[in-house]
């Protein structure tokens, strides 16, 4: 156990004055060979740093929820602190800081799940702790390289290109060219499922809200197989949500309880997976609430269209504050010292899931209307007769906006993005499947040092 906690504040120092200059293949990668592993503690030592490294600012700590935030037709950036101009705007260019640093944030986090991935460390006694942590380090591999597909991979652009795969610790001196869109998918789903099925052989299904479990494994694979949008995956994004819908501990909160049940960290009966952040490790001023919050930056405001879309009875539409007569999100990561968990998944995403994957396939509309209505009836809302997919998917903007998916659910829709100027005014519109500003650059600091990696076109 003291080697691998050597090993991993030597990593953490080694990125903290190189992450700067080198490229994420030479030194993001920090970490240890397998055989330096000597126990299941060191395994679960090296899960909990993927996770610790999962909510710095530059990924889940606040930029990539605000990445798929401030795109789409949800929100906009007044530009009052000068934070998020450039992904808001759609002008970054090829050295443009955040797509770099979430770039590099990424492959940290996939270097170290690699570790736990690929140990060949056995206990015959601990077989299923073992099991367990290996679920959880491939479903966090998958999503881990979802979000880079989603930032880098042009399959919303009309190209094919991926993002590089990287799955094993690699020293050699020949760093990948990127896998194409397909391969991508190909290697997001095979982690998926691989996950699922060690998290269901270690018998443990569930547990603490901060920990992948079976249930949550399922939660988030629904929301992968939506966003892949084939007639294949649409099944199994309902397969899926069925398996944690069949879970009868998970609850749609109140309209009495839903404005408070942001400021809950790891207990509100809706919570199905958060990241863990605490006090000791709160984000301050580089919190989403600062960015969100008039009483911190404000940046990232909400578009007046999209607030008056909501009925008065609607206990969402209370989430909006106006100060000065412009309107904010406030009780979403309400806590201005950071200190609030991400909440990563909630039950009533899974809900609408099922329902959009329901109506697509043409399943069972009488299931869609109760899986729809088990949110809105909770949200002041009266229940639907015959919900149509685009009633679902209203309600999903709805439910979920500022939790970075609206943008996302744009692009999986085939929608064409309209952007905003900082007054909030409509001033240009990205056409769909052709528009380069769709996705991120790859890194210059990443093609500088990388002769096989081929840059996205139009940076």
């Amino acid at each position: 156990m003291k080697n691998i906690y050597k090993i991993l504040f030597a990593g953490l120092f080694l990125l903290t004055v190189t992450a700067c200059s080198n490229d994420f293949l030479e030194n993001e990668q920090f970490s240890t060979t397998p055989q330096n592993i000597e126990s299941v503690e060191d395994l679960k030592a090296l899960m909990s740093g993927a996770m610790i490294r999962s909510k710095d600012v530059t990924y889940y700590g606040r930029d990539m929820i605000v990445f798929g935030t401030v795109r789409g037709d949800v929100a906009f950036s007044d530009a009052n602190s000068g934070r998020f101009r450039s992904p808001a705007y759609y002008n970054m260019i090829s050295t443009d800081a955040y797509a770099a640093d979430t770039f590099t944030q990424i492959y940290r986090v996939i270097g170290q799940l690699n570790v736990i991935i690929n140990s060949t460390f056995q206990n015959a006694s601990r077989e299923a702790e073992i099991k367990n942590i290996k679920g959880q380090a491939l479903v966090w591999r998958a999503n881990a390289y979802l979000d880079l597909l989603k930032l880098y991979g042009q399959e919303h652009t009309g190209g094919t290109l991926g993002v590089p795969l990287i799955l094993e610790y690699n020293t050699g001196a020949d760093k990948p060219a990127r896998a194409t869109v397909a391969e991508t998918h190909a290697q997001i789903t095979a982690d998926f499922e691989a996950g699922i099925a060690l998290l269901e052989e270690s018998g443990t299904l569930k547990g603490p809200k901060d920990l992948i479990n079976y249930y949550s494994a399922n939660g988030l694979a629904a929301r992968y197989y939506l966003y892949k949008n084939t007639p294949e995956s649409i099944q199994l994004a309902y397969d899926r949500a069925s398996v944690v819908i069949g879970n009868t501990d998970y609850k749609v909160v109140g309209a009495d309880l839903y404005l408070n049940s942001f400021s809950e960290n790891l207990t509100s009966q809706n919570s199905i997976f958060e990241i863990a952040v605490g006090d000791k490790a709160r984000l301050g001023t580089n919190s989403l609430a600062y960015i969100y919050k008039k009483q911190g930056y404000g940046d990232i405001r909400p578009v007046a269209d999209f607030v008056n879309s909501f009925d008065a009875a609607d206990i969402r539409s209370k989430a909006f504050t106006v100060t000065n007569g412009n309107k904010y999100v406030s009780s979403k990561y309400p806590d201005m010292s950071g200190n609030n968990s991400i909440k990563f998944l909630r039950f009533e995403e899974v809900l609408l899931t099922r329902a959009e994957a329901n109506l697509i396939l043409g399943i069972d509309p009488v299931e869609a209307d109760n899986d729809v209505n088990r949110v809105v009836t909770n949200r002041g809302l009266a229940p639907f007769v015959g919900v149509t997919l685009a009633q679902v998917r209203e309600q999903r903007k709805k439910e979920l906006f500022f939790e970075g998916q609206t943008y996302w659910d744009m692009l999986r829709q085939g929608l064409d993005i309209p952007q905003y100027d900082p007054a909030g005014n409509l001033v240009d519109t990205h056409v769909y499947g052709q528009d380069p500003k769709l996705i991120f650059p790859i890194p210059q600091r990443e093609l500088d040092v990388n002769k096989n990696i081929q840059p996205n076109p139009g940076f």
